[in-house]
């Protein structure tokens, strides 16, 4: 499947088949995609790398995240001239490569298992430096928001290879929700109105501990969006629920940090996202959330989903990602269904 953007104006234009250079892909005989989870390979020559292309690129992937402790970047970019976009790197996972040149006409093309399975593929065509930087600013929110979808559609794919069946039928059965939990989460309690999972593994003398909660309570006022109602709920729960090692240690969203909103589209369904910063009290273990709220009409219940993050010697942002693709996995399951 092809999708074109003309001229940044998003009207997708949809192929019925794909195609490169009007040659049919065989898509079995691709090789599998190569590199890590948040790499982006850009195809650039290197002459527009110190130029406004440059800038903007660096705008686009090198955007602090949301909610983190310390600074993280969205993506970590490498850049290879296109003469030397050949042989293994042309199998990466995530792609965006820029022809630049008079003459050319200005466009965006979206591609899919171009070269290898699983890999995402924006070309981007534009005359000239200035054009191209152009392009890129106006969709840097859509360059980035394609390359983090495929990477937790990847990561959903992953997970659903060895799902914890008897976890997941659980939960459906007393809560009808559905997650995809893959291998390593357990149970670490289940309640009348929800259930918390953890992750936990040590790196060497470290300690990394992925959370995911769901909690939920009758649909009764029109507040449960609001950033100050979210708060206050999740530090209730958190509470009595997310205990510390030290007497009278739980954990709390962090004070000083104002948890940053976007309205978005869970599975269909109108929600709210939360990314913040949690902080133990009387102790000094913190880390990012990530947080969703949305309206279970037929049950007339609004659900929480929350997950957070603990690896203080480490980098966040695909713990997060992890729990992210998990979260927006969810689906609500009919009573008679989970019978």
């Amino acid at each position: 499947m092809i999708r074109y953007i003309k001229n940044g104006s998003f009207l997708l234009i949809v192929a019925l088949a794909f195609a490169c250079g009007n040659v049919k892909v065989d898509k079995a005989s691709l090789p599998n995609s190569s590199g890590k989870y948040g790499e982006v390979l850009v195809v650039v020559d290197s002459s527009f790398e110190n130029r406004k292309t440059g800038e903007q690129l660096e705008q686009i992937f090198y955007k602090a995240m949301v909610g983190m402790p310390q600074q993280e970047a969205m993506f970590r970019m490498s850049t290879v001239a296109p003469r030397g976009f050949q042989s293994i790197l042309k199998r990466s996972r995530n792609v965006l490569k820029l022809s630049i040149g008079k003459g050319k006409k200005t466009d965006i093309i979206i591609e899919r298992d171009v070269w290898a399975k699983n890999q995402l593929f924006i070309q981007i065509t534009a005359a000239s430096d200035e054009d191209a930087a152009r392009i890129l600013e106006k969709n840097r929110k859509t360059i980035r928001d394609y390359f983090n979808e495929e990477e937790l559609k990847r990561l959903k794919e992953q997970y659903s290879i060895k799902p914890q069946d008897d976890l997941i039928s659980g939960m459906e059965e007393k809560h009808q929700l559905s997650l995809l939990v893959p291998p390593g989460f357990i149970k670490v309690d289940d309640f009348s109105n929800g259930f918390w999972l953890k992750k936990e593994k040590s790196i060497g003398e470290h300690q990394v501990i992925q959370g995911l909660s769901v909690y939920y309570s009758p649909y009764d006022q029109d507040s449960v969006f609001k950033t100050s109602y979210m708060v206050e709920l999740r530090n209730v729960f958190t509470e009595k629920y997310i205990q510390g090692v030290r007497d009278s240690s739980y954990m709390q969203v962090y004070g000083e940090y104002l948890p940053e909103t976007q309205e978005i589209n869970l599975n269909g369904s109108y929600a709210v996202e939360y990314r913040g910063l949690w902080n133990m009290t009387n102790d000094l273990m913190g880390g990012p959330f990530l947080h969703y709220t949305f309206v279970d009409e037929e049950n007339n219940r609004v659900i929480n989903l929350d997950g957070f993050v603990f690896a203080p010697k480490f980098n966040k942002r695909e713990y997060l990602r992890e729990l992210e693709a998990i979260m927006k996995s969810v689906k609500v399951v009919s009573s008679e269904k989970a019978t």
